[in-house]
């Protein structure tokens, strides 16, 4: 009987169409294998349409079984040739599609193989070895009708942060979107198609995983948070303030960089006490323990990149120009450069930097201070977000109401900068990929800048008060302990005198009083942060003026010499305080909220300061007492802002010198590229 019902079956044309079938199913498998991925479609969409798929084949069968019994069974000529030609119309209609099935198929995966794989990966213009090497597969995440990727001017202080982050097996990305100037982080699982927010985190930024990607780390301004990826409330872990980088451990400890990254610390996942790792001479950033702990990657204020050792102590310049490392399992270091973003190989035995660094990708969103928007998983799934180098400035004219007028000098990586007395020079430093150094413009000449220093690594530039001279901190990349001094160079001299002493770190000159003393910012004790020191450049003779364990910086004097203003972290965040010259027990806060940068009207009427990207002015009598008024709001913008002074202001008040950031949209979409670190290790 089964022998029978087996011959019948052979007999039909059963075997053809579903061999046919199952071909085409197949072929059409392998094609939904490279296109899904470029839509982003989850492991579920591939899973339902195997299984309908597979549904496929017995229906199939059914149908050509049916329509042969019907050509095979009847009983008059006409139903016959009525019923023959109904089966061979089904027949033909099933062969033509799975034949047209395997047709396109084929044709789709030999050019995907031999076409599309060779020349459609997007090229570096710097590198044949660049984006070359990432093109395996690339999707991208829409954020949403109502959402956009949160920008620096959104963040605390209007400095950028991390705001993008993907968990180690690649399963969930975590990213700050702006809802209407709010911040809240949303999770979007990649298997997906959908973002959730997590209620809790408003206001929130630096996203981070935990290694078993359930918990996700996040920032207030003044604490370090967790909260269950899965949703729930958010937990406190520890308090902590200007935190530049995180990284959670396979140990359950977050390794972070605070105070403006003059320590180092560490606190266990499930809170507790927080534990000093290093205290520095020196700014340090973006925390990246090594495999085995062998060490932490950190980045300083010249943009070096060193090896920290928690064991001796011990801090090793690595790279010298570049931010925001890496280590990537194929024994790469990967890092934002100052055009590219850029790898290099790295032995982590001997924990040296092999071969020559080499470009690996362009357009990612970076921060003027040098936060990159990128991120990647341990399984190989790289995350950015497109857009520009926001380091790259134009100096420009900002008048009280906002109005916009360009300095004709060419874009550059500009660091802080600094108007003669009498308003018709600029000094400013640029970094490049080499080094920093100090030039000057003339506004009146308007020829192109001169420069004034040769790979000095000088930065913070200060004109002396009868604009013969300018002053400068002076940095060596290669070797941080010789940072500590100050060199005072006037204009057309090739030569220098130079200001040393017992600092720990020396950032530079503030701010000018008489007799030839001037108010600097300096650490003198790498456990004590920023303090304001009177130093008198002749003698060198030093005294505190406002050095405590909190941070101070950023000093300017009154007119008339007797108040100085500057910026405190005293209360748990950035103000602008007032105190006596000389110093007494006296201190009057004048900025509404948060607020930095200080600078003193020319007539001593108003302290104009800055609050995040909002530039403001406050009303002040200071003969013989100090009166303060209320803060206005003078204009806002997306202006950069560098270590130190990131302003200037005429002596009349009424124009600003700022730094106009390149046009940025907010981003609607983050991208993503599969495998890449396989293609970094094989193809670089």
């Amino acid at each position: 009987m089964a022998l029978n019902i087996f011959k019948d079956i052979h007999k039909r044309k059963v075997f053809r169409v579903a061999t046919v079938y199952s071909v085409a199913a197949w072929l059409l498998m392998q094609v939904l294998d490279i296109v899904l991925p470029t839509f982003n479609a989850p492991q579920w969409v591939n899973q339902t349409l195997l299984l309908l798929l597979l549904l496929g084949l017995p229906l199939v069968t059914i149908i050509a079984w049916v329509m042969e019994d019907k050509n095979t069974h009847v009983g008059t000529e006409q139903k016959v040739s009525l019923n023959a030609n109904t089966a061979i119309f089904a027949e033909s209609t099933i062969m033509s599609i799975a034949f047209g099935v395997v047709f396109i198929s084929v044709v789709f995966l030999l050019g995907d193989r031999f076409v599309f794989s060779s020349d459609s990966r997007p090229q570096n213009s710097n590198s044949s070895n660049s984006n070359l090497s990432l093109g395996v597969q690339r999707s991208s995440i829409n954020l949403g009708a109502d959402q956009t990727f949160a920008l620096a001017e959104l963040m605390p202080l209007g400095v950028g942060r991390k705001s993008v982050a993907i968990s180690n097996q690649g399963n969930f990305l975590a990213y700050v979107a702006n809802q209407n100037g709010e911040l809240k982080i949303y999770i979007r699982p990649l298997d997906s198609f959908e973002a959730y927010p997590l209620d809790g985190t408003e206001g929130g930024f630096s996203p981070f995983f935990s290694p078993d990607e359930q918990w996700l780390g996040f920032l207030t301004p003044t604490h370090i948070m967790k909260i269950p990826v899965a949703g729930g409330r958010p937990q406190t872990l520890t308090e902590a303030g200007n935190v530049y980088g995180l990284y959670w451990g396979q140990d359950n400890n977050i390794i972070f960089s605070e105070r403006e990254g003059i320590q180092v610390s560490s606190v266990s996942a499930d809170g507790g006490t927080k534990e000093v790792l290093l205290e520095a001479t020196d700014f340090l950033s973006n925390p990246e323990v090594l495999p085995n702990e062998k060490g932490i990657l950190l980045t300083n204020m010249a943009s070096v990149i060193q090896l920290f050792d928690p064991i001796s102590g011990s801090v090793t310049p690595l790279i010298p120009r570049g931010r925001d490392a890496r280590y990537v399992d194929t024994g790469h270091i990967v890092y934002a450069g100052m055009e590219s973003y850029m790898a290099v190989s790295f032995d982590l035995e001997s924990l040296s930097i092999e071969g020559s660094p080499f470009p690996i990708l362009d357009g990612v969103l970076t921060d003027a201070a040098g936060v990159t928007q990128l991120t990647f998983s341990r399984n190989g799934i790289l995350a950015y977000v497109p857009g520009v180098d926001m380091g790259i400035t134009n100096p420009t004219w900002v008048d009280r109401d906002g109005n916009e007028r360009a300095i004709p000098i060419n874009s550059g990586r500009y660091g802080s900068f600094d108007l003669s007395p009498d308003d018709s020079q600029l000094a400013f430093s640029i970094v490049d990929a080499e080094d920093s150094d100090v030039w000057v413009y003339d506004f009146e000449r308007t020829i192109s800048p001169q420069r004034l220093t040769v790979n000095r690594g000088a930065l913070f530039p200060k004109w002396s008060p009868d604009g013969d001279s300018i002053s400068y901190g002076a940095q060596n990349i290669g070797n941080t302990d010789v940072r500590a001094r100050l060199d005072i160079q006037g204009l057309g001299e090739l030569d220098s005198s130079r200001i040393t002493g017992d600092f720990a770190d020396l950032v530079g000159i503030d701010t000018w009083g008489d007799d030839g003393e001037a108010v600097i910012t300096a650490m003198a004790e790498s456990n004590q942060g920023l303090d304001l020191y009177i130093i008198d450049t002749t003698t060198l003779e030093r005294r505190g003026f406002a050095a405590t364990e909190s941070q101070e910086w950023g000093a300017t004097f009154s007119p008339n010499k007797d108040f100085i203003a500057f910026t405190t972290d005293t209360s748990g965040q950035y103000q602008i305080n007032v105190k006596r010259f000389p110093p007494t027990e006296e201190r009057w806060i004048i900025s509404s909220g948060y607020g930095e940068e200080p600078v003193w009207s020319e007539d001593g009427n108003e302290i104009f300061y800055r609050r995040g990207n909002e530039w403001l002015a406050v009303p002040v009598e200071s003969n013989p007492d100090f009166v303060a008024g209320v803060p206005e709001v003078l204009f806002e913008g997306p202006y950069g802002n560098v270590p130190g002074l990131s302003y200037q202001v005429t002596q009349d008040g009424n124009n600003f010198l700022l730094l106009k950031q390149p046009e940025q949209q907010p981003p609607t979409e983050i991208f993503l590229v599969t495998n890449w670190i396989t293609e970094l290790e094989t193809g670089l």
